[in-house]
């Protein structure tokens, strides 16, 4: 009877050692993915970001990185963590509409928003959603949405006026639970750099002042991750979206003074002017403007440049006219409503202000690397691959980022 209890006792005690072994093989370094938008590599020159700059001497700097077309919020966070171009997301702009649908999709409209309808491809939260990876966004574009028929385990509807630091604090909550909702997947989205370029202008104090508060507000959750102990078992990729560039009243593109507004539904406006002529009228609009092309390109949709990726898709109007870096295309009526912006972004994504930032540190990261730029998409496979996942199909490549991983 006690050899039976022994031989029990020794069974027992190897399954529990198999349970802990494999345990420790399915454990997973939480990966923390965050956007501080509207930043470009040049801004590191002009104000102080001591967090930032000591993060990238420990870790992995790109020389930059370069968005998906167009430059603008929504398709490039979109493209970011589905590894596809805007052509194979369907998200082409802030402003879109689908006839399928039978609506207009506006950052404004929130019910457009959530709505999965619009987002093609598989976030990544989706993909770690399927294999049974838990993960929790803090604001990302597209997270708000069932997509797929799935959303992150913690999603939050945006609330711009949400406090930077409130937004940390909830990250180290997240990963303080200890049921199995606690996420290896997080997301932090920081506007304010974004919003003050828009308004005081790419270089101005106040867009430079909101980069050093971003700064101020990750060394908040450096600390906070250090106090708490995850530091040494953790990885965060930085990133952002687009370049910011200057506008000014004396580049301007009045629409109306080219051709008839009542002879086009202009879907979205300047840099990129989405325009659906009206029956009959497309090969009238399209040479007008064509005639009067001057700091800016025409396009028919069929016409596009293949390197955008972007016309392939049947969101794309038939005729797109994009402004020259630095020029608006407006109409008399708007400009003297609203004039114009100090900066804004959407342009070519060929041109190096709308390039835009990638820093990678952590536990599996290499250490004081500083590497090529490189195209946000292949982002997505390199998430999955640290994840521990099988990617969904993109149009990215492992091997581009793969070597900034210090275990390879």
């Amino acid at each position: 009877m006690i050899k039976m209890n022994k031989l029990l006792l020794f069974i027992l005690a190897s399954f529990i050692f198999v349970a802990a072994c494999e345990a420790e093989e399915t454990k997973r370094t939480p990966l923390i993915l965050i956007s501080i938008d509207g930043v470009k590599p040049s801004y590191f020159e002009h104000t102080d970001t001591p967090t930032l700059d000591s993060l990238a001497a420990r870790g992995v700097l790109a020389e930059a990185m370069i968005p998906v077309f167009p430059t603008s919020t929504f398709p490039n966070h979109y493209s970011l963590v589905t590894g596809l171009y805007t052509e194979n997301t369907g998200v082409i702009s802030n402003t879109m509409f689908d006839e399928e649908i039978g609506r207009y999709f506006r950052l404004s409209d929130r019910s457009a928003v959530s709505d999965g309808r619009w987002y093609g491809g598989e976030p990544i939260w989706v993909t770690a959603e399927k294999q049974d990876v838990r993960t929790a966004t803090m604001f990302w574009p597209g997270s708000e949405a069932e997509i797929g028929g799935i959303r992150p385990t913690r999603h939050y509807t945006y609330d711009g006026s949400l406090p930077y630091e409130a937004r940390v604090d909830s990250v180290i909550t997240w990963l303080q639970l200890e049921d199995d909702t606690r996420p290896d997947f997080i997301t932090l989205y920081f506007s304010r750099v974004d919003s003050r370029g828009h308004s005081h202008g790419a270089y101005s104090d106040e867009a430079l002042e909101a980069l050093t508060y971003v700064d101020g507000v990750i060394g908040r959750l450096v600390s906070r991750l250090q106090e708490e102990g995850y530091w040494d078992d953790v990885n965060i990729l930085f990133t952002s979206d687009h370049g910011m560039a200057d506008l000014s009243d004396d580049r301007l593109v009045f629409l109306d003074e080219i051709i008839d507004l009542d002879d086009v539904n202009v879907i979205n406006w300047s840099p990129v002017v989405m325009m659906q002529p009206l029956d009959g009228k497309k090969m009238e609009v399209y040479e007008a403007l064509k005639a009067a092309e001057s700091n800016y390109t025409v396009y028919l949709k069929e016409d596009l440049p293949e390197r955008w990726r972007f016309g392939n898709h049947h969101r794309v109007p038939d005729i797109v006219a994009v402004a020259d870096l630095g020029w608006t295309i407006t109409s008399t009526s708007f400009y003297e409503r609203r004039g114009i912006l100090a900066a804004t972004h959407g342009f070519d994504n060929a041109y190096p202000e709308m390039h835009t930032y990638f820093m990678a540190v952590g536990k599996d990261i290499n250490r004081g690397e500083v590497i090529a730029p490189f195209e946000s998409i292949h982002i997505y496979e390199l998430m999955s691959y640290m994840m521990g996942l099988e990617p969904a199909e993109n149009d990215g490549s492992l091997n581009v980022l793969q070597p900034i991983l210090s275990n390879q």
